[in-house]
């Protein structure tokens, strides 16, 4: 039986719209991100205690949307003949919605702001001018709210953007961090949380479409792999929001690329059968929009070392395990067959590949003090072996940096059956070693525990720091 979570985690934003509501001037604010990351669910949250006016567009006509917020006003204002005798242009919108401050404060919020936009290109300026000549009036508050994020960052939060200078602020929301989803799976044990983080990701929506009656493979059925999974489709729709993307076959081809495993420029490239420039361009994009991130060692910013990385544990899933197997995806019982094969063997390898990492990167930043941004750190050393000098790759899972840049710690994970040990330390101090550091505090992050050497080397020495899964719910 799925839980229904209630409103929450959304604290610094429900503050700074309480902030904007005690203004003593005219607000004007943008609040986007991606599809399905709760900007309708906030904004209507905050918005119930208060006089509002709430209007989601969607892709229809403009006659269409003139005939629905002819129907919103009427139902804020009470006045029955704005539904009767809808407006016909949003000149006259724009003219009620001063006339609706007559009754005090105010919350208008145009939700999906961008398919307005699109369809009558004065729509702009009304907001504008509405701000301007009210800039000063503290009845009015308003919002523009939409997950085109390529549009909200272009053409309402950037700095040629119609609306800059009038703007009092703005949100990008982000999805929840891993330790969130704890109240959408009340009992689930931390691993198996870990492993639903690595699936879903920190999408509310997603997150709430979870049954905890169930184990994560019968949800995973349900919600992404049965030929009518809610989710089944999921980032085609994702794409479709986005005006940027004219190619989604290429897009989806690009993410599909780098979930496989291909994650340089050059690789990408040939797997989509493109130009290293024109694969550029589209991993840029996908930039642009927070699906990909380009990464590198934590000290560096760009050079060879660069690879790309999805962003979203769930479109990482996605791409993985349903994409490439759409043609046995057909039926509840190939789907089923699918989940129990492929699926759940390799959900595991899976999860430590990039998630689990990610978790333990998350802990570091909000358990070490001097800690402002933490990564990923790798480089190589020439090292003599039996069979002469070879070069050796050594790398840090964990690397928190302080406000200098400098590394204060080091930490490695793993998820895997085997236990951390002794050789673990090891690899960590030759870290230290190449980036000359003096016994930096290091941190061993693990599933299934720790061998007995590393335990009492950890018991013997301050700076070493045995992190186990439950240790981090």
């Amino acid at each position: 039986m799925r839980t229904v979570v209630a409103f929450f985690n959304r604290k610094d934003e429900l503050q700074a719209l309480d902030e904007r509501w005690a203004s003593r001037r005219g607000e004007l604010m943008a609040i986007f991100g991606r599809r399905r990351v709760g900007k309708s669910r906030l904004i209507t949250h905050w918005g119930e205690r208060r006089r509002h006016l709430y209007y989601e567009a969607t892709g229809g006509s403009e006659r269409d949307h003139l005939d629905d917020i002819s129907r919103e006003i009427a139902r804020v204002s009470g006045l029955r003949a704005y539904e009767e005798q809808p407006f016909t242009s949003w000149r006259a919108v724009f003219a009620a919605f001063e006339d609706l401050l007559d009754g005090g404060p105010i919350l208008i919020a145009l939700d999906e702001f961008q398919f307005l936009a699109r369809r009558n290109a004065e729509i702009g300026s009304l907001v504008n001018d509405l701000i301007e000549r009210h800039k000063d009036d503290p009845r009015l508050r308003m919002i523009l709210a939409g997950s085109d994020v390529s549009f909200f960052e272009r053409d309402v939060v950037g700095y040629t953007a119609v609306s800059y200078g009038r703007r009092t602020g703005s949100l990008r929301l982000e999805p929840f961090v891993w330790s969130s989803i704890e109240p959408f799976v009340p009992g689930w044990s931390t691993d198996d949380r870990i492993r639903a983080w690595a699936v879903y990701g920190g999408m509310p929506y997603y997150l709430d479409e979870l049954d905890p009656s169930e184990d994560l493979g019968e949800n995973m059925l349900r919600t992404i792999l049965l030929p009518d999974g809610l989710l089944r489709d999921e980032p085609e729709f994702l794409l479709a929001q986005e005006s940027r993307i004219r190619e989604r076959d290429t897009y989806m081809s690009t993410l599909r690329a780098i979930a496989a495993g291909h994650t340089k420029l050059g690789e990408i490239a040939q797997r989509i059968q493109r130009r290293p420039n024109d694969a550029r361009s589209f991993l840029e994009t996908l930039e642009s929009m927070h699906l990909v991130t380009r990464r590198y060692p934590i000290t560096a910013r760009g050079g060879a070392k660069v690879f790309y990385a999805i962003t979203d544990p769930f479109l990482r899933f996605w791409f993985r395990f349903v994409a490439p197997y759409e043609s046995r995806l057909q039926s509840r019982s190939s789907a089923r067959r699918h989940l129990h094969e492929t699926v759940l063997p390799a959900l595991d390898e899976f999860v430590s590949r990039d998630a689990f990492e990610e978790v333990c990167q998350r802990w570091a930043l909000d358990h070490i003090p001097e800690a402002v941004e933490v990564g990923r750190w790798w480089g190589s050393k020439r090292v003599r072996t039996p069979d002469g000098l070879r070069t050796r790759r050594y790398e840090a899972d964990v690397a928190a940096v302080d406000a200098t840049g400098k590394i204060v710690a080091l930490g490695s994970c793993k998820w895997s059956a085997n236990a951390h040990d002794a050789g673990e330390l090891d690899k960590l101090q030759t870290v230290a070693q190449m980036l000359d550091l003096e016994d930096p505090p290091l941190y061993f992050f693990d599933r299934t525990g720790f061998s007995d050497r590393l335990r009492q080397i950890g018991r013997e020495r301050s700076g070493v720091h045995l992190i186990g899964t439950s240790d981090m719910g």
